[in-house]
């Protein structure tokens, strides 16, 4: 029985969502309610959430009280305004992970298995990409499970840059001890698979956040088509996420 936003503290909440949203985006202001396609950004995010079948409840963890109206204004639980401390540039996912669990478990005495997180300025997740997720981490029985894409370019055929003044550089692969012997000009087809992590589903069991880990030990890949990739930092990446979400067919009449 689907249970999302059900505020009943006797409610048995397995697959718990969390929307983390803040306030402080300095390359967009509210960027997570910018306008996209004609909706706020995490519009799409909270649509798709409510959509899923496999979720039994659906918050959004934000510290700012603009953020929370207009997501309360879509149909959102946000329960509780997230504490600054927990909301800065240079805090960590688990952070605001960790004091969501605690708090809908003393509040609303909920104990999630499993918890998802669902970044908003990845829109272009639908109900039944989050479903999926939670199949595959159900049926491969792993820790966690974290959405990618194919990267464009392997990562290890890259150069890095070993002094600044001269703009020195070396092959990266020549840094890597356990790679170093295949050499610099070593042939795409042999060097291990790359993947380049999206944050449109990423999903882990609430006892890792609770001792204060995002991810366990066994963390699988669940691909996903790169034309879903979106990546908004600034106003020319909102349009872009708008064209994209165009083309997916994720608009609203």
């Amino acid at each position: 029985m689907k249970r999302k936003n059900n505020k009943n503290q006797h409610t048995q909440v397995q697959v718990l969502a969390v929307i983390p949203a803040r306030g402080g985006s300095k390359s967009i202001p509210h960027k997570n309610i910018a306008q996209v396609g004609g909706k706020p950004l995490i519009y799409y995010t909270i649509r798709e959430a409510n959509r899923a079948k496999r979720l039994d409840a659906v918050i959004v963890s934000t510290d700012d009280p603009v953020i929370a109206e207009v997501a309360r204004s879509y149909g959102a639980d946000v329960p509780f305004l997230r504490p600054k401390k927990y909301a800065g540039d240079h805090s960590r996912d688990i952070e605001f992970l960790r004091h969501a669990v605690l708090w809908v478990e003393k509040h609303r005495g909920w104990k999630p298995e499993i918890v998802i997180f669902l970044q908003p300025t990845s829109p272009t997740r639908t109900g039944a990409d989050i479903d999926a997720v939670i199949d595959f981490m159900e049926r491969e029985q792993c820790d966690s499970v974290r959405t990618v894409v194919p990267p464009p370019y392997h990562p290890l055929k890259m150069m890095v840059v070993t002094d600044g003044k001269k703009q020195r550089i070396v092959p990266i692969i020549s840094i890597v001890p356990s790679l170093r012997r295949l050499g610099a000009d070593v042939p795409r087809q042999l060097l291990p698979t790359a993947v380049q992590p999206v944050g449109l589903v990423y999903a882990t069991r609430t006892h890792f956040i609770k001792k204060g880990r995002v991810w366990g030990d066994d963390v699988r890949a669940f691909f996903m088509p790169r034309e879903k990739l979106t990546d908004i930092d600034t106003v020319e990446d909102l349009i872009s996420a708008g064209d994209t979400l165009r083309s997916l067919g994720l608009l609203d009449p």
